[in-house]
């Protein structure tokens, strides 16, 4: 589902003749990058990214979770063929289905994934990006450590959210859920300053839980170069070399 036409609306492009609409069209759609799974990142999908108050779309939010499982996988030597999984991204559409379907019409996402039933409570990490209302934010569950955080760039406490994932942990865990073992957290994150950033703050979020850094309520204003630099490691393919985040000066809100 691309919802990069929101953006649109609030840059507020100008009128374009309509002889040009098919090369427009051409151009939008052009190959800039190719995600993790083979698939094309288009010169529209990144501009939801590069561009200031844009509204990140949901292949920008789904390739960068990528990359920041494979980051962690491989750092933690957990990307050989026949590792199961410790840590793991669903895409933006496995919230709202388990939200507005119930857990039948996900029921098998974890099994696909190779984390499904009781292997999932050998699961370091699974990001989940939640889109409501208009509005990114991002819940972390954590199978190893049973824990559950949600961050909110608005400081919404969204309890209903981390309701909806405690029953998809129910359902998928059967008799190994045990109710009192698993801690919510109480969420720690960066605040935005407007109503456009929120995907960013999702995707620096994720990456500050990757790699171990403090998230601070505190704003800082770094949004554009971060934006500019999540392009930059989508078009590189990869969180290596001299995107290594390990390789310090890591931009983060």
């Amino acid at each position: 589902m691309d919802r990069s036409h929101i953006c649109y609306a609030r840059t507020g492009q100008h009128a374009t003749p309509l002889s040009r609409v098919p090369t427009l069209r051409r151009e939008l759609n052009r190959r800039i990058a190719t995600t993790l799974s083979g698939d094309p990142l288009t010169k529209k999908d990144l501009s939801t990214c590069f561009t200031p108050m844009a509204w990140l779309n949901d292949e920008v939010i789904n390739s960068y979770l990528a990359l920041i499982v494979d980051y962690l996988r491989r750092t933690n030597h957990n990307n050989g063929r026949g590792d199961k999984p410790r840590f793991h991204a669903f895409n933006t559409f496995f919230f709202s289905n388990m939200r507005d379907k119930g857990y039948q019409s996900v029921r098998r996402w974890a099994n696909r994934a190779k984390i499904g039933g009781a292997s999932l409570l050998d699961v370091d990490t699974v990001f989940v990006p939640v889109h409501n209302s208009a509005h990114w934010t991002l819940i972390v569950i954590k199978p190893m450590e049973r824990t559950i955080e949600h961050f909110d760039s608005l400081g919404s406490l969204s309890h209903r959210h981390v309701g909806v994932m405690k029953d998809w942990l129910r359902n998928e865990l059967g008799p190994r859920y045990v109710e009192e073992e698993w801690r919510v957290l109480p969420s720690v994150s960066p605040q935005q300053d407007n109503g456009s950033d929120c995907g960013v703050f999702l995707l620096s979020t994720a990456k500050a839980v990757a790699i171990g850094k403090k998230k601070k309520k505190k704003k800082k204003k770094k949004k554009n170069l971060l934006r500019k630099k999540i392009v930059a490691e989508l078009m590189a393919g990869g969180l290596e070399g001299d995107f290594d985040p390990a390789s310090g000066g890591e931009v983060l809100l």
